[in-house]
């Protein structure tokens, strides 16, 4: 915490911008660029000096990556991703419970991916940099909260001058590469590191402080399990903490490994190996009851847990933790003018690799509401439907982690003996094989309960169950003939139409625009994935979910049902004419 301010040497300053984003980790930082792009001004508050160089998250999302599609860094971060991953679980004999893999790609992007969160952060920071509509304020501790109906107020405390941070990720990698070249052990600990040369740290806690004032009319508080908005807000933590701690270990140079993470139900110490690329490497084990958490994090012992899955000539360990994993929901994710999102919203176990995937889920949801609003075109409605859509799921995933955990974890033999009979025998029934190998458990969002218009009876079921739902992202090109690009860069940014006007024919119509005629073309997703809509026209929302479903000169009925969310949704779209008569 911050040493308290004397008045006769404290300075002060006032920022006034559109929205703040308090907190800048990946949520926070998607957040800020997603705004920024619908013409927002964003001030991102992050207390401390750069982005993390910690390895946290490691399961990404085929939506998480749509995300990061959006907004320009995929490219950059595919080249540090492993893409395309399945899962394999063993049982006590170290027998093959079953191997689960995602399903063919719906979203453009593959099911599961194993990145590295520290790149992700970096290259979110450079994208937030980028953008003119963002100012970044790194070394800023929140001190105080308030909200009017106009507005949010924070208050804040600097040491030193304006800082925009730096690349936690590059200053790791410096490390990494000093400790290489210094030899030394063979247990060799990286962490921590100077800055890199892209940005710069503020001055140390000796520098003058300043008084910092944001006023924004929205605030999005992304600032973690712990978060700062959420205390002082008075919202509480739903939920336990979970008995069993585990013990996480990063690698650096371990080699390549299976496109697989590996859970290891032995029934003694369970184990989850986790592969990436350029020889990155996780391990969790579960940490037994009585066991001393420092003697275990020591470099004996990581070499004995991982010399049982691995070569340990030399181990290049780049974090070595002990964590309790959580399973709670905020009790609401609106307060006035503040949103919550990410941990500062929900803590889940990593089971099922859905903790930062959900914030990035929380991200765009959140981002695009307070855009309307901010442009005077949100009702209400549409504010309370971030919390109505967002929680259900969350808490949806919080379920799924923990019970998949309970699976992995248990030391129990009778329980590992049922398990290791039970889950084989599933394989049996067709139905429920292809439930568990193709991840379907792990369900997506359907959102028809929020922001979403019922559809008419007369409307064909395989064209309503879309409603909701995330939009396929088939591979397209100009009707007129031209490069091959994804349905995304097509939609731009913002709501849009799209009338499928006959098998693999789109024409999209966005505000202000004429229409763009284009058909979808074979590639990793199906390219008749969106003919079940034939002679429909579907409203695409900015996070690229499926707001209706209607048939031809359906518009206007879809615009009266969303008049209380966005009463400006007919003007937004006057003029735009339709493919479909």
């Amino acid at each position: 915490m911050s040493e308290p301010l004397t008045p006769e040497r404290v300075t002060e300053e006032r920022v006034d911008v559109d929205v703040v984003v308090l907190g800048a980790g990946p949520t926070g930082l998607t957040a800020a660029c997603l705004m920024a792009d619908a013409g927002l001004t964003v001030a991102v508050v992050e207390q401390h000096p750069g982005t993390g160089d910690e390895p946290r998250a490691i399961s990404v999302t085929d939506e998480s990556l749509r995300i990061m599609q959006q907004l320009g860094v995929l490219r950059e971060l595919a080249s540090e991703t492993l893409m395309d991953t399945g899962a394999r679980y063993t049982g006590r004999r170290g027998q093959v419970l079953a191997e689960v893999r995602p399903p063919r790609q719906r979203l453009g992007q593959p099911g599961k991916s194993q990145f590295d969160q520290p790149v992700m952060e970096g290259l979110l920071w450079k994208a937030a940099a980028a953008r003119p509509g963002i100012v970044m304020h790194f070394g800023t501790e929140a001190t105080g909260l308030a909200q009017s109906a106009s507005g949010v107020q924070l208050e804040a405390v600097r040491r030193g001058p304006r800082s925009e941070g730096f690349r936690g990720d590059l200053a790791q990698d410096a490390a990494f590469a000093a400790e290489s070249a210094a030899g030394g052990g063979d247990v060799v600990h990286v962490g921590g590191g100077a800055p890199s040369s892209e940005g710069t740290a503020p001055d140390d806690a000796a520098s003058s402080p300043t008084a910092v004032t944001f006023r924004a009319q929205w605030l999005v508080a992304c600032d973690g399990g712990r978060s700062f908005a959420r205390k002082a807000l008075g919202i509480g933590l739903e939920g336990s903490t979970q008995v069993e701690k585990w013990i996480v270990v990063d690698l650096l140079d371990a080699g390549e490994g299976e496109p697989y993470a590996s859970f290891h139900c032995n029934g003694r110490r369970p184990v989850v190996v986790v592969p990436g690329v350029h020889g990155r490497r996780r391990y969790e084990f579960m940490l037994h009851p009585g066991e001393d958490e420092a003697a275990m994090l020591s470099a004996e012992s990581i070499r004995a847990l991982v010399g049982e899955h691995q070569d340990v000539g030399r181990l290049r360990v780049r974090r070595a933790a002990v964590y309790t994993a959580q399973q709670r929901l905020a009790a609401r994710w609106r307060d006035g003018r503040v949103l919550l999102a990410g941990d500062a919203a929900h803590l889940m176990p990593p089971f099922a690799g859905q903790g930062l995937n959900a914030g990035l889920r929380d991200a765009a949801a959140a981002a695009w509401r307070v855009a309307e609003a901010v442009h005077g075109r949100a009702g209400e409605a549409l504010l309370d439907s971030y919390e109505r859509e967002r929680k259900p799921h969350a808490g949806e995933m919080v379920r799924l982690s923990k019970r998949i955990g309970s699976i992995v974890m248990s030391t129990n033999p009778l329980v590992c003996a049922v398990r290791d009979a039970v889950i084989p025998a599933l394989g049996i029934v067709p139905s429920v094989k292809t439930w568990l190998t193709t991840m379907k458990f792990l369900r997506q969002p359907r959102y028809h309960e929020g922001l979403a218009v019922p559809v008419a009876p007369a409307v064909p079921g395989p064209a309503a169950d879309l409603l909701g739902r995330a939009l396929p992202q088939p591979d397209v090109v100009p009707a007129e003939g031209g490069a091959v690009v994804k349905l995304d860069s097509v939609l731009g940014r913002g709501f849009a139409w799209i009338a499928v006007t006959g098998p693999g024919q789109l024409t999209v119509t966005r505000p202000g625009q004429a229409p763009v005629a284009v058909r979808t073309v074979a590639g990793a997703v199906d390219a008749a994935v969106l003919d079940a809509a034939g002679g429909h026209e579907l409203l695409i929302r900015p996070d690229r979910y499926i707001a209706a479903v209607v048939a031809p000169g359906g518009r206007p009925d879809v615009y009266g049902a969303l008049a209380d969310a966005l009463p400006a949704m007919a003007e937004h779209f006057a003029g735009a004419t339709t493919a479909l008569r």
